[in-house]
């Protein structure tokens, strides 16, 4: 089992410029509980961050979390 620490501080303050993607991020946290249950398994997350970082451990860039909620939104735009 891999442990991590999830540094969400982090990116809840960077969403305090932009409300826009705040909202998103709550969209986003409705929609991934809904279908994943409260949080993806420690295997799933070690996967991940391999397969977009290159190391299971790394953490998340703050800019890439704003990037994702950018497309996020702009893609439910489109619907």
């Amino acid at each position: 089992m891999v442990r991590r620490r999830l540094g969400i501080g982090r990116h809840l303050l960077a969403l305090v410029g932009h409300p826009l993607l705040f909202v998103e991020s709550i969209r986003a946290g409705i929609s991934f509980r809904a279908h994943r249950g409260l949080l993806p398994s420690s295997e799933y997350l070690a996967w991940r961050f391999h397969t977009a970082y290159g190391d299971a451990m790394s953490q998340v860039a703050t800019e890439d979390t704003l990037a994702y909620l950018r497309w996020r939104r702009q893609m439910r735009s489109l619907r």
